[in-house]
């Protein structure tokens, strides 16, 4: 079956959200079909930085929460 896991971080730390998909890639051993990924800013925020939200499509028997993931 196919499935949707979502995963958020900030667009100033990049690699951080990439080494937790990793992870999570390599710890549940997906399929993974598809990776879509999605930018936001608030106006006037404090941090000066948007989210950045990766959106995975992923193959399994069932789906993987991924626990502190």
């Amino acid at each position: 079956m196919i499935f949707v896991k979502t995963f958020k971080g900030y667009e100033d730390k990049v690699q951080d959200l990439d080494r937790t998909v990793n992870e999570w890639i390599a710890v549940n051993k997906v399929i993974v079909r598809d990776v879509k990924t999605g930018l936001s800013h608030e106006q006037g925020s404090r941090s000066g930085s948007g989210d950045l939200v990766y959106t995975v499509l992923y193959e399994a028997d069932q789906p993987h929460d991924g626990g502190a993931f």
